[in-house]
Formats: structure tokens, sequence, C-alpha cells
């Protein structure tokens, strides 16, 4: 693959993957934000839909890299045909998992998760669950649960979490049903990936300091795409834990989220082309 010169860089860190995109062509909206393909007017609807939903499995796939590990709990929760709700209806599942989070939570205060809904071939919700959930048994969740069944499934020997969510988790995220719904769900205070690019002054430094040491790396993965906005850009990612060590992907970057002021979340932009 022959890589770009002066290209524009957007690295974001997480504890299991570093990414890195690297864009031909930059276009800013005020903010510093990239401006995405799709925006404006006269853009395909269709095309514009399916755009957001690949910026939300991004945003699920760095939330998990971030927070979770092969030591977290993968979890499914199944709801039973003897519920006095539509089982099909994501409104009423999402209050009924709302309750069952509570209720977890007061039996497990530090519980901390990601969770996204899935359809089942009979049309009912069902939600996959990635947690920091102890050891429980699975009798004892069941009950918490109380609406139908719940399979507990250990990660430990999965090297890229983030990989498996999007693989398992995100199935349906461009199911039409949930259109004007939000497809996942996840704990408050959840930690943030760090966000760095080239084209906002105060992330110089850091950025500078991620990019020399990736430089010396070997990618996993590399790709290459084209995008109406961006023009050719290029995209590698590498293993965070092999780089910097089991969980300390952003701890070992000297304090990058206090240096930048920014993360991920307070700037959400998502590269997906």
């Amino acid at each position: 693959m022959v890589f770009l010169t002066g290209y524009y860089e957007k690295i974001v860190v997480t504890q299991g993957v570093t990414e890195v995109w690297r864009y031909e062509k930059l276009n800013v909206k005020s903010g510093g934000k990239r401006e995405r393909d799709g925006d404006g007017p006269g853009k395909d609807h269709e095309e514009n839909y399916r755009k957001r939903q690949r910026e939300r499995r991004n945003r699920i796939r760095q939330l998990v890299c971030t927070n979770f590990d092969s030591g977290s709990k993968f979890v499914t929760l199944t709801f039973n045909n003897r519920q006095e709700f539509d089982i099909s209806d994501v409104k009423a599942c999402n209050k009924h998992f709302k309750q069952f989070i509570q209720r977890m939570k007061r039996r497990y205060p530090e519980l901390r998760y990601v969770a996204v809904i899935e359809f089942q071939k009979r049309g009912a919700v069902h939600y996959h669950m990635i947690c920091n959930l102890p050891f429980v048994k699975k009798s004892e969740l069941q009950s918490i649960w109380g609406a139908g069944f719940v399979k507990v499934n250990r990660i430990d020997k999965v090297d890229n979490v983030g990989a498996y969510v999007i693989k398992y988790m995100c199935k349906d995220t461009e199911d039409k049903r949930l259109q004007g719904l939000k497809a996942y769900n996840c704990s408050k205070g959840l930690q943030e990936p760090i966000e760095l690019t080239t084209w906002r002054d105060e992330d110089t430094e850091a950025w500078k300091t991620v990019h020399d040491r990736l430089e010396r790396e070997s990618p996993s993965y590399v790709a290459a795409y084209e995008s109406e906005n961006a023009g050719k850009i290029e995209y590698r990612q590498y293993n965070s834990n092999r780089l910097y060590g089991n969980g300390q992907a952003v701890k070992s970057q000297g304090g990058l989220s206090d240096k930048v002021g920014h993360s991920v979340g307070q700037n959400s932009e998502i590269a997906s082309f």
C-alpha cells in the first residue's frame, strides 16, 4: 500500500486498540469537527442513515475497548412469552431493562455496562451486554432479570474485545425498527477514548507523542478508502495492550486527556468511512 504524504491525521486511543485515520483533504466545521460525508441538503437520506449507523458502531466499539477487557462478562438477556407487555416493543422492553439495571446497581454499585438491542427471529427484543460483573450464579442473575432467560459468556480468550462486540452485538444497528430510537444503553461515567488530531492546535504536543510511538510499530490492520469530502483515507489499527501493556493504554500516555482537555465523548465526531 502506498501511504499518503501531507495528510491530516486523527488518532483515537482506547485500552484495547489505538486507531489512526489519515485524510487527504480536510473539511472542518466550527468547533474543530470534521464534516461527514452525506451532510448538507440534497444528499441521499438512506446513505446518510447508513453512515450514522457506522458512526454508532464505532462509538460502541470504542466505548467497549476503553472500559472493558477479556476479564469482563458478555451477557445475553432474553424475554419469555409470559410478559404483560409487548416484547417486540423497544420502548416497553427498555423500561424493563432500566428496572433490571436499577436492581443490579443496588446489589453491585460499581456495575459498568454497554448494552445493545437486537431482535430475535420471533420479533422479540433481547439485549447483549458487556459488563464488569463479578462472578454471579446464573440462577441469581436470571432471578434479577425476572423476565426470561440469561446466558453468560466468558471472553477471557478474546484478544480484541471491541471487534468481538461488533460481531455479536451490532448486527441489528441498521434495523429500521430502531430508526429514531437509541440502539444501545450504557452506564454513566464510562471512561472516554482519547482523540488527538493534527488540526486542533491544543492537540499538537500530545498527538506528536503518540504519533511518534506508533511510527515505530507495525499495525495489526491496515485499510484504504475514498470519500467525497475527505478524498483518500487510510486506516490503521494497533493493539494497545501489546503497545503499552494490558489496561495501560490511556494511563501510559502521561495524562493525555488532561493535556488536550477533551476526549471522544466531548468531541464525538467519529470517522466512519
